[in-house]
């Protein structure tokens, strides 16, 4: 009898956040702080014959085709908090803007793997006063793909609404 042995892949995305915002009609400009309290990781599975790994806004990991999920504590959705770096004006309404598909890739070496359809925990408005916020996305397995531990950065854009 043959025994076929699938390669395990590890992979997670460190967040890199970007921000520096000038407030519309306001005549000083006001600086947003966005902390990257833990980056996406989506764990550790077989590729298979190819396909998906997901983590929700939410933590959840589920997987499409036939990538094979194995046991991964620390996989789960990136974490930011958002508040201002001064105290002055209130709470103020930012909007969030994630990457576009096609723009974010993890890589191990020479090889690498998409990632794409990134959701966040809000419904698209959060505030200033130090809001939670959650960003899960889609991680595409070619059929095969080479074993490795993948890692990768993604931007995060905040804007004053």
């Amino acid at each position: 009898m043959s025994r076929r042995t699938h390669p395990i892949l590890i992979v997670g995305i460190a967040s890199l956040s970007a921000l520096l915002l000038p407030a519309g009609r306001e005549a000083c400009a006001q600086q947003i702080n966005l902390v990257n309290t833990r980056g996406i990781d989506f764990g550790r599975f077989v590729a298979g014959t190819g396909g998906t790994v997901v983590i929700s806004a939410a933590g959840l990991r589920s997987r499409t085709g036939g990538v094979v999920l194995l046991n991964s504590p620390s996989a789960g959705q990136a974490s930011f908090s958002v508040s201002k770096s001064n105290n002055g004006g209130g709470n103020k309404a930012v909007i969030l803007s994630l990457p576009a598909n096609g723009s974010t890739r993890l890589t191990s070496g020479s090889n690498s793997m998409a990632v794409n359809s990134f959701v966040n925990s809000t419904l698209g408005t959060v505030t200033t006063a130090g809001t939670p916020v959650s960003v899960g996305a889609t991680l595409t397995v070619s059929a095969n793909q080479p074993a490795g531990a993948y890692s990768g950065a993604f931007p995060l854009i905040v804007n004053f609404q």
